[in-house]
């Protein structure tokens, strides 16, 4: 979809394919393709609308049915997640050349926007007008989440989008980025080309300013950004046929080398261990330096199977213990049925390689424990270790 869009908005095959190439093999694009949220509907949803709206620059004959089927898509789009309304940027360019096209009249015009406005509100009215309602006699609870998630703030302060990104994208990428892009952006405003540079600019200052904390959803610049590096291969291209051919072809062959070693091959478990990807060797992540989010990487450590263990040796013996471990409480709240707590009487569990980046799963600072239980994983290696810690049975003993 994305490869279309490019396709009819630039009308060039081979940034279209450089743009969907790179988009693809981005680690964070990745890793979202790999679990089932709301990223992947987010994102083909927008893709399809603005590949509609876009007939309104490039192909004007098909306005109504193209414009509604925009506006239906992004209504859609728009109940994955509300970060859809950053696709607004282009989506207001390409009903602004429609609005300022001579060759429709006024009426047209004012009745193909009333048409679109209908559709919209009928689609979205069913959530939006109870949603609202709601959001409106539930201040607090509102006022909270808005006062984490957004705010004023300036666009060039140091945030965690970079290192965060550089999780998913460990080498070259974000030199490739940032030099391709430039190039791609001085290519396309000499040739007074002035869209994709405009969104880009509009995304990122928007989003870096209105959202004060961003998490994962830094993929907003990844739309037009890739395209600006895609009109930077293809100025070298274009420019340079006989030099820069095999550069670019070694670039896209280790993106997407990487891409595989990363998520597909799981001999390593990236990046909780560090990963050798042809000749270079990822960086060694510890647990000083917060990464709040690590979605989409190899882990599984059957915490299930771990919350059924202690459930029966709980029943078992009459007992009542709760479970300490060096896993993020806030994963295994939602599997564990037994209580949180390391004063006394708890199994502590200890994961090997979890993802709180904790190197060390024996838990030397508990004296009075012995090892009950251990589980592998499917290549035969010990990556839980359950200890019993406490009781008056272990006292006796």
């Amino acid at each position: 979809m994305f490869y279309e869009l490019i396709k009819k908005v630039t009308g060039n095959y081979l940034v279209a394919f450089f743009s969907a190439f790179l988009f693809s093999v981005n680690g964070l694009i990745v890793a979202y393709g790999r679990i089932a949220q709301y990223q992947n509907l987010n994102f083909f949803f927008s893709f399809a609308s603005l590949y509609f709206y876009a007939d309104l620059w490039k192909y004007p004959k098909n306005v109504i049915k193209s414009s509604l089927l925009g506006t239906i898509l992004f209504c859609i789009s728009l109940y994955a997640h509300w970060y859809a309304v950053f696709i607004l940027i282009p989506v207001v360019f390409f009903y602004s050349v429609f609005l300022l096209n001579k060759k429709y009249s006024n009426k047209y015009k004012l009745g193909v926007t009333v048409l679109n406005l209908v559709v919209g509100i009928c689609i979205l009215a069913p959530f939006f007008v109870p949603y609202f309602q709601y959001m409106f006699t539930h201040i607090d609870a509102n006022t909270d989440y808005a006062d984490r998630i957004l705010g004023l703030t300036n666009p060039l302060s140091p945030r965690e989008d970079l290192v965060q990104f550089q999780l998913y994208n460990p080498f070259l990428t974000t030199y490739l980025y940032l030099i391709g892009g430039l190039l791609g952006a001085v290519y396309l405003l000499k040739q007074k080309q002035y869209f994709v540079v405009l969104w880009f600019i509009l995304v990122f200052t928007g989003f870096r300013s209105l959202v004060s904390y961003s998490g994962l959803h830094f993929y907003n610049f990844f739309f037009p950004l890739v395209v600006l590096v895609s009109y930077g291969f293809y100025f070298l291209v274009e420019r340079f046929p006989k030099y820069s051919k095999y550069p670019i072809i070694l670039i896209l062959a280790f993106l997407f080398i990487q891409s595989y070693v990363i998520f597909v091959d799981h001999k390593k478990e990236y990046p909780f261990e560090q990963e050798k990807i042809l000749f270079l060797t990822t960086p060694k992540y510890t647990h000083e330096k917060e990464y709040r989010h690590k979605t989409g990487f190899t882990h599984q450590r059957k915490w299930d199977e771990i919350n059924d263990w202690v459930n029966e040796q709980n029943l078992k013996n009459n007992e009542n213990y709760g479970y300490f471990t060096n896993e993020y409480p806030q994963i295994t709240k939602y599997y564990m049925d037994t209580e949180f707590r390391s004063d006394s009487d708890f199994y502590a569990i200890g994961i090997k390689r979890p993802q709180s980046f904790a190197n060390d799963y024996g838990f030397p600072q508990i004296k009075n424990k012995r090892t009950v239980h251990e589980i592998e994983n499917g290549n035969g290696e010990t990556v839980v270790k359950i200890y019993r810690v406490g009781g008056e049975r272990d006292n006796k003993k």
